[in-house]
């Protein structure tokens, strides 16, 4: 289905469900992918949020969930390494947020995306004691992890960030992981590890890269690591690979609950350590200042940034895909793929994702594997198979 079939999804403007926000624009350790510093503007922010920025912060959180009459306004607090903003910056933030709550009705779930260096037995009681849910960036076995994450003087991080992990995984705190692909290694040794860590919750994230950049091919990666979610599943529930639910959740038609799959508009909110207001915090892949606004908490509420032009040109780009999106059979279940991955200087967004061919391939493979393992439930108990029950409709 063609996005510009008056039969496909309509978008309605809704609220600003979520905030990303950079408490810290530096980090401890030195990521030879890192995103962030890909963008050398970081540098121009102050390297913490302020006492002042943050009171501002919460009044704008406040007003909107009240404005609006939210239910549930979840927060990620993020860098650079948010760890660095301090404790009791967390406590007071996640104190705030639960007043807010109190007088709003309001749930505002927190979660922070940590390198996991810094953690010790006190972020572990705070994290426990605030209900906050960590998710901490640890690329599977040392042999990978330490080839990209490593310490300004080069040395590995994989041992400290490992026994991090062990450790929240001991605990009563929501724990997941976030690793980054690296296709030169089978799946199966980021899947044991994991298992043997405790960790059941966790992404192998698609490595990003711009459509002027020749990353590796995935695909192969990707459908090994499929086979191996469904046979550690096949029994009953025992691992939760986030980018293969994503995706297979796309492919059965719902809506998938991150934003690098599937066919729905991205709508994140970035709140810099300043008070600046910013689209997705990942464009930065894009180049200097590719994300800069004029917007801030200071002088604008929260949803204003509906307006501002470019946080409307990435939210309008990641539904208005190319035409070779449109005419594909996994538009609806791809999305045209994250969409960083589909910049160019030369045409924007309007291109395929770099790894388009991959995504196909991993879509193509799922839908096949799918098809032969469901079934449709029709009266009289007889049971079609998917394929079957797609060939008589």
């Amino acid at each position: 289905m063609s996005a510009d079939d008056p039969d496909s999804v309509a978008f309605q403007d809704q609220p600003i469900s979520q905030l990303l926000v950079k408490v810290a624009a530096r980090c401890n350790i030195d990521c030879s992918y890192c995103y962030w510093f890909r963008d050398a503007a970081v540098y121009d922010k102050p390297k913490l949020m302020s006492d002042e920025v943050l009171h501002r912060l919460l009044q704008r959180i406040e007003e909107h969930v009240a404005n609006h009459s939210l239910i549930d306004f979840p927060i990620i607090l993020h860098g650079g390494e948010p760890l660095l903003w301090g404790m009791d910056n967390f406590h007071r933030m996640a104190e705030a947020c639960e007043a807010i709550s109190s007088r709003t009705s309001c749930e505002i779930p927190i979660a922070v995306t940590t390198n996991g260096v810094l953690i010790d037995d006190e972020w572990l009681d705070c994290f426990e004691a605030r209900n906050i849910s960590v998710a901490i960036s640890l690329d599977g076995p040392a042999h990978i992890h330490d080839l990209h994450r490593r310490t300004f003087q080069g040395t590995g991080t994989h041992a400290a960030v490992e026994r991090a992990a062990r450790r929240l995984a001991s605990r009563d705190i929501g724990v997941s992981a976030l690793s980054v692909c690296n296709p030169a290694y089978p799946p199966k040794q980021y899947v044991e590890f994991f298992a043997e860590c405790g960790i059941a919750n966790y992404d192998i994230m698609i490595p990003d890269a711009t459509v002027d950049e020749s990353p590796s091919s995935v695909a192969s990666f990707y459908n090994g690591l499929f086979d191996l979610w469904l046979e550690a599943n096949r029994s009953k529930p025992t691992v939760n690979i986030r980018i293969i639910t994503d995706m297979i959740t796309a492919l059965l038609g719902n809506n998938s609950p991150t934003e690098g799959v599937g066919y729905k508009p991205v709508e994140l909110c970035t709140v810099m350590t300043d008070g600046s207001v910013e689209a997705h915090d990942v464009l930065r892949i894009a180049g200097d200042g590719f994300t800069r606004t004029v917007f801030n908490i200071f002088d604008h509420a929260i949803d204003e940034v509906r307006t501002e032009p470019r946080w409307k040109a990435a939210r309008d780009a990641s539904i208005n895909l190319c035409e070779k999106c449109r005419q594909c059979k996994f538009m609806n279940a791809c999305g045209g793929g994250y969409l960083p991955h589909r910049f160019s200087r030369k045409n924007g967004y309007d291109n395929p994702s770099v790894y388009c061919d991959d995504l196909y391939s991993m879509f193509e493979n799922m839908q096949s594997v799918l098809e032969r393992h469901l079934y449709v439930s029709k009266a009289g108990g007889e049971r079609l198979g998917v394929r079957e029950a797609l060939a008589r409709a």
